[in-house]
């Protein structure tokens, strides 16, 4: 994990991102660059496959963002990626290269989400500062907050 900003985030984010925005960019253009040419017209749909190309590209790069700015909701995110970013076989899926990245980045953000650390300790392990407020560590004989002294529990024999 790296930290930016005070925000820790896990790189399998960033690689799950990076993997849904190339193959999201490949579901696109496999269709964008044929299409006007009169190739293939979208696979076997025609024109209706080329827009189910490129709104199919357009959810996975959107879906990839999501994941990636919102670590926690990587479950639905990674399912929205993986479920457009499969749908795209239809019209050939960018060369079947978009696919696969697609896919790829989308399982990952489906692992990323559902491993993502909750916002806060579990109440069994955490306890509040009588004097900010904020929960912390049992652990801790001091609040890593604002420094005051934290009483012992009682019946826990000690902090």
């Amino acid at each position: 994990m790296s930290v930016t900003s005070g925000t820790p985030r896990d790189s399998r984010a960033a690689i799950a991102f990076v993997f849904g925005l190339v193959g999201g960019i490949f579901i696109c253009l496999g269709n964008l660059l044929f299409f006007p040419t009169g190739g293939y017209y979208g696979g076997p749909f025609g024109t209706t496959g080329f827009l189910l190309s490129v709104a199919s590209g357009a959810l996975v790069i959107l879906a990839a963002a999501m994941a990636f700015w919102r670590p926690a909701q990587g479950l639905p995110w990674g399912v929205t990626e993986v479920v457009f970013g499969s749908l795209s076989v239809l019209t050939y899926g960018g060369f079947l290269v978009g696919l696969a990245l697609a896919v790829a980045g989308g399982a990952i953000a489906i692992v990323v989400g559902a491993t993502a650390p909750t916002p806060h300790a579990p109440l069994e392990t955490a306890r509040a500062c009588l004097g900010c407020g904020r929960l912390f560590s049992r652990e801790f004989a001091f609040c890593p907050h604002c420094g005051r002294a934290v009483p012992p529990e009682p019946g826990r024999g000690g902090a």
